[in-house]
Protein backbone atom coordinates (compact mmCIF):
# COMPACT_ATOMS: atom_id res chain seq x y z
CA UNK A 1 0.00 0.00 0.00
CA UNK A 2 2.84 2.40 0.85
CA UNK A 3 4.47 1.61 -2.48
CA UNK A 4 1.24 2.46 -4.32
CA UNK A 5 1.00 5.73 -2.38
CA UNK A 6 4.56 6.72 -3.37
CA UNK A 7 3.87 5.83 -6.99
CA UNK A 8 0.77 8.03 -6.94
CA UNK A 9 2.77 10.97 -5.60
CA UNK A 10 5.44 10.44 -8.25
CA UNK A 11 2.77 10.32 -10.96
CA UNK A 12 1.15 13.51 -9.66
CA UNK A 13 4.53 15.30 -9.77
CA UNK A 14 5.06 14.15 -13.35
CA UNK A 15 1.62 15.38 -14.33
CA UNK A 16 2.30 18.73 -12.64
CA UNK A 17 5.66 19.10 -14.37
CA UNK A 18 4.22 18.22 -17.76
CA UNK A 19 1.35 20.62 -17.25
CA UNK A 20 3.80 23.31 -16.16
CA UNK A 21 5.76 22.87 -19.40
CA UNK A 22 2.56 23.05 -21.45
CA UNK A 23 1.34 26.18 -19.65
CA UNK A 24 4.73 27.94 -19.80
CA UNK A 25 5.05 27.18 -23.53
CA UNK A 26 1.64 28.78 -24.05
CA UNK A 27 2.70 31.91 -22.16
CA UNK A 28 6.03 32.42 -24.00
CA UNK A 29 4.64 31.55 -27.44
CA UNK A 30 5.69 34.33 -29.89
CA UNK A 31 2.91 36.81 -30.60
CA UNK A 32 2.19 38.57 -33.87
CA UNK A 33 1.72 41.96 -32.20
CA UNK A 34 3.78 43.34 -29.30
CA UNK A 35 2.95 46.81 -27.85
CA UNK A 36 6.00 49.04 -27.38
CA UNK A 37 6.87 52.49 -26.05
CA UNK A 38 10.16 54.37 -26.47
CA UNK A 39 11.47 57.52 -24.76
CA UNK A 40 13.88 59.16 -27.16
CA UNK A 41 16.59 61.79 -26.98
CA UNK A 42 18.26 62.85 -30.22
CA UNK A 43 21.25 65.02 -30.87
CA UNK A 44 21.38 67.11 -34.04
CA UNK A 45 23.83 69.76 -35.17
CA UNK A 46 23.34 73.28 -36.50
CA UNK A 47 26.55 75.04 -37.52
CA UNK A 48 28.44 72.69 -35.15
CA UNK A 49 26.09 73.55 -32.30
CA UNK A 50 24.56 70.57 -30.51
CA UNK A 51 20.78 70.66 -30.19
CA UNK A 52 18.60 68.15 -28.31
CA UNK A 53 15.34 66.75 -29.68
CA UNK A 54 13.24 65.01 -27.03
CA UNK A 55 10.21 62.87 -27.65
CA UNK A 56 8.27 59.68 -27.17
CA UNK A 57 6.70 57.16 -29.51
CA UNK A 58 4.30 54.26 -29.11
CA UNK A 59 3.11 51.46 -31.35
CA UNK A 60 3.65 47.81 -32.14
CA UNK A 61 6.35 45.33 -33.11
CA UNK A 62 5.09 42.83 -35.71
CA UNK A 63 6.57 39.30 -35.66
CA UNK A 64 9.72 40.69 -34.00
CA UNK A 65 10.72 42.13 -37.39
CA UNK A 66 8.81 45.34 -38.13
CA UNK A 67 8.32 48.18 -35.62
CA UNK A 68 5.61 50.74 -36.47
CA UNK A 69 4.95 53.64 -34.11
CA UNK A 70 3.65 57.19 -33.89
CA UNK A 71 5.74 59.77 -32.06
CA UNK A 72 5.84 63.34 -30.86
CA UNK A 73 9.05 65.42 -30.62
CA UNK A 74 10.04 68.94 -29.69
CA UNK A 75 12.97 71.36 -29.71
CA UNK A 76 13.41 74.65 -27.94
CA UNK A 77 16.87 76.19 -28.06
CA UNK A 78 18.88 79.27 -28.94
CA UNK A 79 20.83 79.16 -32.21
CA UNK A 80 24.10 80.66 -31.10
CA UNK A 81 25.44 81.38 -34.59
CA UNK A 82 22.33 83.30 -35.71
CA UNK A 83 22.46 86.89 -34.49
CA UNK A 84 21.41 90.32 -35.67
CA UNK A 85 22.60 93.78 -34.71
CA UNK A 86 20.11 96.63 -35.11
CA UNK A 87 20.69 100.16 -33.76
CA UNK A 88 23.67 98.92 -31.75
CA UNK A 89 21.50 96.28 -30.07
CA UNK A 90 22.32 92.58 -30.42
CA UNK A 91 19.51 90.13 -31.07
CA UNK A 92 19.73 86.35 -30.54
CA UNK A 93 17.79 83.69 -32.49
CA UNK A 94 15.43 81.35 -30.63
CA UNK A 95 14.27 78.24 -32.47
CA UNK A 96 11.23 76.12 -31.59
CA UNK A 97 10.08 72.92 -33.28
CA UNK A 98 7.16 70.59 -32.56
CA UNK A 99 6.20 67.72 -34.84
CA UNK A 100 4.49 64.37 -35.04
CA UNK A 101 6.08 61.43 -36.85
CA UNK A 102 5.47 58.01 -38.32
CA UNK A 103 8.35 55.68 -37.40
CA UNK A 104 9.04 52.43 -39.25
CA UNK A 105 11.96 50.18 -38.33
CA UNK A 106 13.00 46.91 -39.96
CA UNK A 107 14.67 44.59 -37.44
CA UNK A 108 17.06 42.43 -39.44
CA UNK A 109 18.72 40.69 -36.46
CA UNK A 110 17.00 39.98 -33.17
CA UNK A 111 18.84 38.03 -30.46
CA UNK A 112 18.28 37.58 -26.73
CA UNK A 113 20.58 40.39 -25.65
CA UNK A 114 20.67 42.66 -28.70
CA UNK A 115 18.92 43.56 -31.92
CA UNK A 116 19.92 45.52 -35.04
CA UNK A 117 17.60 47.57 -37.18
CA UNK A 118 17.16 50.18 -39.88
CA UNK A 119 14.83 53.02 -38.77
CA UNK A 120 12.99 55.35 -41.12
CA UNK A 121 10.90 58.29 -39.93
CA UNK A 122 8.68 60.90 -41.58
CA UNK A 123 7.72 63.91 -39.50
CA UNK A 124 5.41 66.90 -40.05
CA UNK A 125 4.89 69.84 -37.73
CA UNK A 126 5.54 73.51 -37.11
CA UNK A 127 8.68 75.51 -36.42
CA UNK A 128 9.41 79.11 -35.58
CA UNK A 129 12.43 81.39 -35.51
CA UNK A 130 12.39 84.64 -33.60
CA UNK A 131 15.02 87.20 -32.65
CA UNK A 132 14.97 88.85 -29.24
CA UNK A 133 17.22 91.37 -27.58
CA UNK A 134 19.95 89.86 -25.43
CA UNK A 135 19.45 92.74 -22.99
CA UNK A 136 15.71 92.71 -22.26
CA UNK A 137 14.23 89.96 -24.51
CA UNK A 138 12.30 92.48 -26.59
CA UNK A 139 11.32 90.92 -29.95
CA UNK A 140 12.74 92.12 -33.26
CA UNK A 141 11.06 89.86 -35.81
CA UNK A 142 9.91 86.28 -36.20
CA UNK A 143 9.13 83.63 -38.81
CA UNK A 144 7.05 80.48 -38.53
CA UNK A 145 5.53 77.81 -40.71
CA UNK A 146 5.15 74.18 -41.68
CA UNK A 147 8.09 71.78 -41.76
CA UNK A 148 8.42 68.21 -43.05
CA UNK A 149 11.50 66.06 -42.52
CA UNK A 150 12.84 62.53 -42.68
CA UNK A 151 15.27 60.59 -40.51
CA UNK A 152 16.95 57.36 -41.64
CA UNK A 153 19.91 55.35 -40.38
CA UNK A 154 21.03 52.30 -38.38
CA UNK A 155 20.10 51.29 -34.85
CA UNK A 156 21.17 48.85 -32.17
CA UNK A 157 19.37 47.80 -28.99
CA UNK A 158 21.00 46.20 -25.95
CA UNK A 159 18.52 44.18 -23.86
CA UNK A 160 19.96 43.30 -20.43
CA UNK A 161 16.36 42.51 -19.46
CA UNK A 162 13.97 41.27 -22.14
CA UNK A 163 11.41 44.01 -21.61
CA UNK A 164 13.84 46.95 -21.33
CA UNK A 165 16.12 47.95 -24.18
CA UNK A 166 18.83 50.62 -24.33
CA UNK A 167 18.57 51.86 -27.90
CA UNK A 168 21.14 53.84 -29.89
CA UNK A 169 20.96 55.05 -33.49
CA UNK A 170 22.96 57.11 -35.95
CA UNK A 171 21.83 58.42 -39.31
CA UNK A 172 21.00 61.37 -41.49
CA UNK A 173 18.31 64.03 -41.14
CA UNK A 174 16.80 65.53 -44.30
CA UNK A 175 14.41 68.49 -44.34
CA UNK A 176 11.89 67.88 -47.11
CA UNK A 177 10.05 71.19 -46.82
CA UNK A 178 10.23 74.25 -44.59
CA UNK A 179 8.30 77.52 -44.76
CA UNK A 180 11.35 79.16 -43.17
CA UNK A 181 13.30 78.82 -46.39
CA UNK A 182 16.62 80.21 -45.17
CA UNK A 183 16.88 77.76 -42.27
CA UNK A 184 18.30 74.34 -43.13
CA UNK A 185 18.68 71.47 -40.69
CA UNK A 186 20.05 68.72 -42.92
CA UNK A 187 22.81 66.70 -41.31
CA UNK A 188 23.89 63.80 -39.13
CA UNK A 189 21.94 62.85 -36.02
CA UNK A 190 22.50 60.48 -33.12
CA UNK A 191 19.91 59.05 -30.77
CA UNK A 192 19.82 57.36 -27.37
CA UNK A 193 16.60 56.06 -25.89
CA UNK A 194 14.90 53.56 -23.61
CA UNK A 195 12.41 51.11 -25.15
CA UNK A 196 9.79 49.19 -23.17
CA UNK A 197 8.24 45.97 -24.48
CA UNK A 198 4.90 45.48 -22.73
CA UNK A 199 4.44 41.99 -24.15
CA UNK A 200 7.60 40.81 -22.36
CA UNK A 201 6.38 42.41 -19.11
CA UNK A 202 3.09 40.50 -19.41
CA UNK A 203 4.99 37.29 -20.26
CA UNK A 204 7.29 37.56 -17.24
CA UNK A 205 4.35 38.26 -14.94
CA UNK A 206 2.53 35.23 -16.32
CA UNK A 207 5.59 33.02 -15.78
CA UNK A 208 6.00 34.34 -12.24
CA UNK A 209 2.39 33.44 -11.36
CA UNK A 210 2.76 30.06 -13.05
CA UNK A 211 5.92 29.13 -11.10
CA UNK A 212 4.31 30.23 -7.85
CA UNK A 213 1.32 28.02 -8.69
CA UNK A 214 3.32 24.86 -9.36
CA UNK A 215 6.17 25.51 -6.93
CA UNK A 216 4.43 27.11 -3.99
CA UNK A 217 7.42 26.80 -1.65
CA UNK A 218 9.75 28.75 -3.94
CA UNK A 219 11.04 32.14 -2.83
CA UNK A 220 9.18 35.02 -4.53
CA UNK A 221 12.24 37.22 -4.97
CA UNK A 222 14.38 34.38 -6.23
CA UNK A 223 11.68 33.36 -8.72
CA UNK A 224 11.30 36.93 -10.01
CA UNK A 225 15.07 37.35 -10.46
CA UNK A 226 15.33 34.04 -12.32
CA UNK A 227 12.55 34.97 -14.73
CA UNK A 228 13.78 38.51 -15.41
CA UNK A 229 17.39 37.49 -16.05
CA UNK A 230 16.68 34.37 -18.14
Amino acid sequence: MMLCFLNNIHAQKKISKNQFLIDSARIVKPKLIRPQVRFDNRLIFFDKQKIDITGVDGGVLLKNKLRITLGYYSVGDKLLTLKKRVNNIDYQAQYDLKYGALNVEFIYKNKRYFSLGMPLEFGVGGNSLRFTSIINNLPLDSKSGLIAMSFFGLSGTFKPIRWIGLKAAVGYRKVLFNNISDLRFDGVYTSIGVALDFREIITDYGLFRLKRKYYKKSNKIETAVDIITE
